[in-house]
């Protein structure tokens, strides 16, 4: 896979709370290797200089020149008084890692070494503002929806300018261009607690039960092998134990003869999330795209085919990911997955 070559490598990462992103590009901008790794920053805070020299000590054997660009989410974990010490920790262990760092900002990347402090509120959780740089270079007109493993993203791009009004998560909150819920980790209670089906109520327990990656197996959206995040009980993701979660999350034990009550419940729980989206989209749509025949829908992250649905449902035009995505690799599709580490590496020319 590797060209003798190549005497240059650019590593972009994606530091997330539950999971590290990172995408490999050589001197001629080739994609040549890209990964998820389970990482849970909370717990695992203090390996994560190690998971940087390890990645970085692949390339320093082939004596490549590395140089490596970071966004980052991880921040927020509570294993940080506030997020400004989770930025500066985070930083710091890069630096400790003696490795070629820039840090993204929203005004661009800095060496990792010369990041002030006053800075530290521009760098945490502005990945989406990196996909929305990367995105706003080739498509004027765009809602772009990153909808990822734990939320959703809403990123608007008009005549070429980002529109969006978020600074944070609470200013991405209030203005509907964040929301908490994704296609994998986000737990079914979340959105919805009680569904009427076929004249009898069920409540949804509130207990970390089951999550919605068990209602994307069930239901045939999402295929066992691309769900990157664990179980909410740490079993596997076939589809047998996703109908088990599923069941306990309503308090009943799960069998052959309940199988199509716990199917319907789950397309009640999707709808309900699908529904969630979409109104978020409308809004957008209405707030800044009112009559314009320009707009176009781009959906991206683990979710990106739900995207697909709500853009063909709703008659918008829809732009598939795979249209700028740069790949030699097969399967190279999977880079939706973890596109702001791809877009690392792209931002910095």
């Amino acid at each position: 896979m590797q060209n003798k070559s190549i005497n240059k490598t650019i590593i972009g990462w994606d530091i997330g709370g539950a999971h590290i992103k990172y995408c490999v590009i050589s001197d001629n901008s080739n994609i040549i290797w890209y990964d998820i790794m389970d990482f849970e920053f909370w717990n695992e805070y203090k390996d994560f200089k190690n998971i940087l020299i390890e990645i970085n000590s692949i390339y320093k054997k082939k004596n490549y020149h590395i140089e490596n660009y970071f966004t980052m989410s991880a921040e927020m974990c509570d294993c940080f008084n506030d997020r400004n010490k989770g930025v500066e920790f985070i930083i710091n262990e890069i630096i400790k890692s003696n490795c070629t760092a820039y840090i993204f900002t929203k005004n661009g990347f800095l060496r990792a070494s010369m990041v002030k402090k006053s800075l530290l509120k521009a760098i945490g959780s502005f990945n989406w503002y990196a996909t929305a740089l990367y995105i706003a270079s080739s498509f004027p007109d765009v809602i772009a929806i990153d909808f990822g493993s734990t939320t959703c993203d809403f990123i608007i791009i008009k005549n070429g300018k980002i529109k969006n009004k978020r600074t944070s998560d609470i200013t991405g909150l209030q203005s509907r261009e964040l929301l908490y819920s994704g296609c994998s980790r986000t737990p079914i209670y979340s959105h919805i607690n009680k569904i009427n089906y076929k004249k009898n109520s069920y409540t949804i327990i509130p207990e970390q039960f089951s999550s919605m990656s068990d209602i994307y197996i069930i239901l045939d959206k999402l295929s066992v092998d691309s769900i990157y995040s664990k179980t909410s009980n740490n079993s596997d993701h076939t589809k047998i134990n996703a109908y088990k979660r599923i069941s306990r999350s309503f308090g009943f034990d799960f069998t052959n003869k309940k199988l199509d009550l716990v199917k319907n419940l789950s397309k009640k729980i999707y709808n309900n999330q699908i529904k969630l989206i979409e109104n978020y989209i409308l809004f957008h749509q209405k707030k800044y795209f009112k009559n314009s025949k320009k707009l176009n829908i781009m959906g991206i992250g683990l979710g990106h085919r739900a995207i697909s649905y709500i853009s063909s449902k709703n008659h918008l035009n829809y732009i598939d990911i795979n249209n700028i995505l740069e790949t030699n690799i097969h399967n190279g599709s999977d880079l939706t997955k973890l596109f702001s580490s791809y877009v690392m590496c792209r931002l910095n020319k």
